[in-house]
């Protein structure tokens, strides 16, 4: 897994700290496996399906004001919503390392057109490019936008990130971690077709065909 250094980790404590605050405009509940947040459901429901469904039609959700996602962390969905949502009058729209797994798992779960374009832009960006990931994190990364049907050329820079990686062990052991037999064939093949091909010399012969006493055959 990628490591979160502690200043991340201060920056989403302060995300939760705001989110379970109730406020005038924010007052939906969303109860986390441990927390409550608050989001304001209208503005949501301009941008998710999701959330418009829940704003608009005739759930017990929209009536209590509250939707349970018991199986969601709450500093996972924190930082989506950090991503989403305004903090003072301003937004933050930055994705990386630290944030694109929630991003891409809770954009096709909560149903964020827009964010999923947005990750399609960031993979094929030079900031996705230049940045630093580990094997692991880009497999289980490629399994994630593989399982919520992303296109194959929408992937495939980050195969083309892992067959760049220069210790291949790593990448091999990560590969061979998928427990679907199919996907893992799948990976390993697409990294080999990115994998950089390097040319071999072939070895230098010093045999003279005119030394008619190192004659092989004749």
């Amino acid at each position: 897994m990628v490591a979160i250094h502690e200043s991340v980790l201060d920056g989403i404590r302060e995300k939760i700290s705001l989110f379970s605050t109730e406020t005038v405009l924010r007052k939906f509940q969303i109860d986390t496996q441990s927390d409550t947040l608050y989001v304001n459901l209208s503005y949501l429901a301009e941008l998710s399906e999701y959330f418009h469904i829940l704003r608009t039609g005739s759930y017990t959700e929209k009536t209590s004001e509250k939707v349970t996602l018991d199986d969601v962390y709450t500093d996972e969905l924190v930082v989506f919503l950090s991503y989403v949502c305004p903090e003072g009058f301003e937004f933050d729209r930055t994705i990386n390392q630290q944030n694109i797994t929630p991003l891409v798992y809770f954009s096709d779960r909560l149903i964020f057109p827009w964010v999923k374009q947005e990750i399609k832009k960031y993979f094929k960006s030079d900031d996705f490019k230049n940045e630093l990931y580990d094997a692991e994190s880009l497999i289980q990364l490629c399994y994630l936008l593989h399982t919520q049907c992303y296109a194959s050329g929408d992937i495939d820079p980050i195969f083309k990130k892992i067959a760049r990686l220069e210790n291949i062990s790593l990448v091999d052991k990560a590969v061979a971690a998928i427990s679907d037999a199919n996907m893992r064939s799948y990976f390993a093949e697409r990294i080999i077709h990115f994998r950089p091909y390097s040319y071999q010399p072939r070895a230098q012969s010093f045999f003279d065909w005119n030394d008619t006493r190192a004659r092989l055959f004749f």
